[in-house]
C-alpha cells in the first residue's frame, strides 16, 4: 500500500520536492503490485516507521523488487501527523 493523491503524506512529500508516480493512481491509498513497482522506475522509497513499522528486512527485499531505488526508513511522525510535530518536521525532511 502506498500513499497517493490527496493524502496529508503526498502533500508532504511534495513540498520536499519529491514527485509521488503513484499520485495519479485512482486511490489515496492504492495497493501495487510488485510488478507495478518494479516498472515505476522509482528513484527513491521511503519506508515509515508507521502506519506499519518497516523495518532494515523490508529494504532488501523491495531492494529486489526495485534495484536501483535508494530505500530508506524514515519517521513516519514527520510525514504524517500534522499537528505540532510539523515543528520540527522541517528540519527532519531536509536532513533526509
Amino acid at each position: 500500500m502506498l500513499a497517493g493523491h490527496d493524502t496529508f503524506i503526498n502533500d508532504m512529500m511534495k513540498r520536499c520536492g519529491c514527485v509521488n508516480v503513484f499520485e495519479m493512481h485512482a486511490s489515496r491509498y492504492p495497493v501495487v503490485t510488485n510488478a507495478e513497482l518494479s516498472k515505476s522506475n522509482m528513484e527513491l522509497i521511503l519506508l515509515s516507521s508507521e502506519p506499519f513499522p518497516f523495518k532494515e528486512k523490508h529494504i532488501s527485499e523491495l531492494k529486489a523488487i526495485c534495484p536501483k531505488a535508494q530505500i530508506m526508513l524514515v519517521d513516519g511522525e514527520m510525514f504524517s501527523w500534522y499537528g505540532s510535530r510539523l515543528l520540527k518536521a522541517a528540519g527532519y525532511l531536509k536532513r533526509l
